[in-house]
């Protein structure tokens, strides 16, 4: 944990979204579970850690020197081979399961009228058994006074490389005088999050819920609300495809002279997280809120959001 967030401190000069928040109410904001365009990322990271695994691991294993030597007593050994090879075939199917029926979204609302937060989010993982079935969600209420909210930051090495993933978590408690921890959960996307964006992130809600702040900061607009409706609109979402391609080089000036320098690369690569990204909407269950949380927060303020008009 970097540090603790107070909700009667400012955590930031300036308070952002980064386009997480997909509908307004009177009194009440929802922000979407992750960005559109990162389902079937997992899948897409499972086929290549596959990959790069399987490379080296075939050298070995496929070399006269390593059978040559080999005694009966090796029996570790000889097993090895089969090992790496479940695993292969473990990644891929494991990331599968983290994107396929799952829920089109995992959304948050915070409620400051009633100072209430509700969610929806999958339910535990159903086990090999339940691999094409659908992931069980659950609706949760908690009390905003009975939230802790911390940012944390995780490090990673590769053995050459370090990375400090950081996430804002929402901790909350058993009830005022009981500080057991009985759930948490988080706003934002790690590969989205970094020291400076927490804190804004935070204050954002923050504002919102404590001081009367805006529904939207100034400049931003609302994430679609609406998930894409086929293979077209969801290459849209993941890359630099259709009605999003000025976009791209308007924000990712650098990355698109990559992707187009490199274009034999990237063209597959976009066209496989398109298709996973797709089949990752074509399975998923749709959500609705509870009745007690559509009348906790009345109507919506917007209509629901389609970016991805080509």
């Amino acid at each position: 944990m970097i540090r603790k967030l107070n909700k009667n401190e400012q955590a930031a000069s300036s308070a952002i979204s980064l386009g997480y928040i997909k509908s307004r109410y009177i009194e009440a904001i929802e922000y979407t579970g992750s960005p559109q365009g990162l389902r079937g990322l997992l899948v897409i990271w499972g086929i290549f850690g596959t990959g790069l695994i399987i490379w080296p691991v075939s050298l070995i294993f496929g070399s006269e020197t390593w059978w040559e030597f080999r005694s009966f007593w090796d029996a570790p050994l000889w097993i090895a081979p089969f090992l790496f090879l479940a695993f292969c075939i473990w990644l891929p199917l494991w990331t599968a399961r983290l994107e396929l029926f799952r829920p089109e979204d995992e959304p948050t609302i915070f409620d400051r009228r009633n100072r209430k937060v509700y969610r929806i989010f999958r339910d535990t993982q159903p086990g090999w058994r339940g691999l094409f079935k659908r992931w069980p969600l659950r609706a949760a209420e908690y009390n905003w006074d009975l939230i802790g909210v911390e940012h944390q930051a995780t490090l990673t090495t590769t053995g050459s490389t370090v990375t400090r993933y950081h996430a804002l978590v929402f901790n909350v408690k058993k009830s005022a005088t009981d500080p057991t921890i009985v759930d948490s959960f988080t706003i934002g996307h790690t590969l989205e999050l970094g020291e400076q964006t927490v804190p804004a992130l935070w204050e954002h809600i923050r504002r919102f819920m404590e001081e009367g702040g805006p529904h939207l900061p100034p400049g931003e607009t609302l994430a679609p609300a609406r998930p894409p409706k086929g293979l077209w609109q969801s290459l849209v979402a993941v890359g630099p495809v259709g009605s999003s391609y000025k976009r791209w080089w308007k924000d990712n000036v650098g990355f698109m002279i990559l992707i187009h320098v490199l274009f034999p690369v990237f063209v597959p690569l976009f066209l496989l997280w398109g298709v996973f990204n797709w089949l990752s909407y074509r399975t998923a269950t749709r959500i609705d809120w509870p009745a007690e949380v559509t009348a906790a927060v009345g109507p919506k303020l917007d209509q629901d959001q389609d970016l991805f008009s080509a």
